[in-house]
């Protein structure tokens, strides 16, 4: 039985050693797998705040112009994010015929560092339409040279749908959807501009429904309300390309005729009266209106081309309905 002879000091001071340093690599170890797990949590945390909100992000090397893009842009984009690696490529994906223009955008902030943020239109693989607030940052090296881009771009779609939406309602009439008083009063205003510096002819209709307030009373709102539609409907399938109508107000309707002489407008008129005339409503009434018309005069602005107007109306009114009169001279 062979003997075992105990450790020499020097044998046990280097096994302590060793077993030092592995605990210190062990406890190293631990540190760098958890630093591991807060990175990926780091990361998955900013690919699920993307998704939630509508953001994706990219990143440029200046030096190699190569391109990296998350998994939430080119999803956004509807591209394979893999596929693209190169800036040329990347910039083309978001819209081939917007390429210059967005190159331009970030021009400045690429050569002077700094940051940028811009809006613009991408057309989507399928053909589709995004709209992205974009936003850009540039860090420059010691000797203030590009070293790194890196883009945000964020889907802002719904807002423009949204704004576009609330666009048309504040501009238009609920019931009719024609034009409301209001946006009537900045297309007066635009058109009446427009026609004396061009020395263009400008024209207004004003009509008013005969009667009005006995359907209401007779038939009920609902009845009005369906003339109001109905009598709508006839003067938007009677008018022009050029011209614009509105509800004025309760059941008064202005035309708008830009480059327009007097005696087309009362063709127009007429074309519309002819139309109310004709409607055939779910009760037994009969639809009728009076029209004003009138033109802008030399040395006459805008108010006093309306008030001669509203007196034409009222002249039709006094001639017993269902007829068109002209300004007065």
């Amino acid at each position: 039985m062979s003997e075992v002879f105990p450790p020499k000091s020097d044998d046990a001071d280097l096994i302590a050693k060793l077993e030092d340093e592995v605990l210190a690599l062990e406890i190293e170890n631990h540190k760098l797998q958890q630093r591991l797990r807060e990175n990926e949590y780091d990361r998955k945390a900013l690919l699920d705040i993307q998704k939630l909100a509508n953001v994706g992000t990219w990143r440029l090397n200046h030096l190699t112009y190569s391109v990296k893009m998350s998994d939430k842009l080119a999803a956004m984009l509807g591209i394979d994010g893999e596929a693209i690696t190169q800036w040329d490529d990347f910039i083309n994906a978001l819209d081939p015929s917007a390429e210059l223009a967005i190159k331009q955008q970030l021009h400045n902030v690429f050569v002077h560092g700094g940051s940028t943020t811009f809006e613009h239109v991408v057309t989507r693989a399928d053909g589709s339409t995004l709209y992205v607030r974009h936003h850009c940052e540039t860090l420059l090296n010691g000797i203030g040279q590009p070293l790194n881009s890196i883009g945000l771009m964020l889907d802002v779609t719904q807002d423009k749908v949204k704004a576009a939406q609330l666009e048309v309602l504040s501009n238009k009439d609920e019931l009719t959807n024609l034009y409301n008083r209001r946006k009537m009063n900045q297309a007066l205003h635009k058109e009446t501009t427009e026609c004396l510096t061009n020395g263009l002819p400008l024209s207004t209709i004003i009509l008013d429904l005969d009667l009005f307030k006995q359907v209401n009373d007779r038939f009920g709102h609902h009845i009005g309300d369906e003339v109001l539609v109905l009598v709508s409907q006839e003067i938007q399938n009677s008018l022009r390309s050029t011209d614009i109508a509105s509800r004025w107000g309760g059941e008064e309707f202005l035309i708008l005729c830009p480059n327009t002489y007097l005696n087309d407008a009362q063709k127009v008129a007429e074309r519309i009266r002819k139309a109310i005339e004709a409607i055939q409503l779910s009760c037994p009434h009969k639809i009728t209106a009076s029209f004003g018309v009138g033109s802008l005069q030399d040395g006459q602005d805008l108010s006093e081309m309306l008030k001669r107007v509203d007196s034409a109306l009222y002249q039709a009114k006094k001639a017993g309905r269902n007829c068109i009169r002209v300004e007065p001279e």
